[in-house]
């Protein structure tokens, strides 16, 4: 058996250790650290998401192909599961990255299935490459056990965000929304809407869930 430039034995079909190949996938060096792991693989899920290639087909499975070489990756590398559990103790709540035997663990059986969804009542959650990717929570049906919490530190003292905040910022203020994906966080029917990470517009619906949302 043939060893990788790292020392480590890899197999006969291979040119490199499995640690390495997600090293590459994740364009990332040998001594990468945890935090940089976990930023690389933010990084590139901001990049690949498929719901940014929604109007060419064959764009869009090119990009879930990539998201699953992506998670595949960080899953091999990351000092723990994206959920933050402990092996053999069933977690409170699923995220994104958990996996479909993590959901079920959390959510338990849904009342309709597809290979690409669970559904629990009204609510929904989306997977690719066996992955969440994102979800719609309708609270008065059945709740979704979900929280999305910031990936980077945020200032405490913060009450509201303004156009411009971050996706961590709106979660540190709004907390975890009842829908999803890749540009759009909704909170009942009130929505935020990104654009290259940062709030662009939201629509308010006080009735529903308000957003502590300012205009300076």
């Amino acid at each position: 058996m043939d060893t990788c430039d790292c020392g480590n034995k890899i197999d006969e079909y291979s040119t490199r250790c499995a640690r390495c190949a997600a090293l590459q996938a994740l364009n990332l060096e040998k001594a990468a650290t945890d935090k940089e792991i976990k930023t690389a693989y933010r990084l590139l899920v901001k990049v690949w998401h498929p719901d940014l290639f929604e109007s060419d087909k064959q764009a869009k499975a090119s990009a879930a192909e990539k998201m699953c070489t992506i998670i595949a990756a960080f899953r091999l590398l990351s000092s723990q599961p994206c959920n933050d559990s402990s092996p053999g103790i069933i977690p409170e709540y699923f995220t994104i990255g958990s996996t479909k035997k993590e959901v079920l663990a959390v959510q338990g059986i849904p009342t309709a299935y597809s290979p690409d969804t669970f559904e629990y009542g009204r609510s929904k959650v989306f997977f690719v490459c066996e992955k969440v990717v994102g979800w719609e929570d309708a609270p008065l049906w059945i709740h979704l056990k979900v929280q999305l919490r910031p990936g980077h530190a945020v200032d405490g003292r913060m009450h509201y965000f303004t156009i411009g905040s971050s996706r961590d910022e709106v979660l540190a203020v709004q907390g975890t929304p009842t829908g999803f994906s890749y540009n759009t966080y909704e909170y009942g029917t009130s929505k935020v809407h990104f654009r290259d990470g940062r709030v662009a517009s939201w629509e308010n619906t006080p009735a529903s869930i308000p957003l502590k949302a300012q205009l300076h």
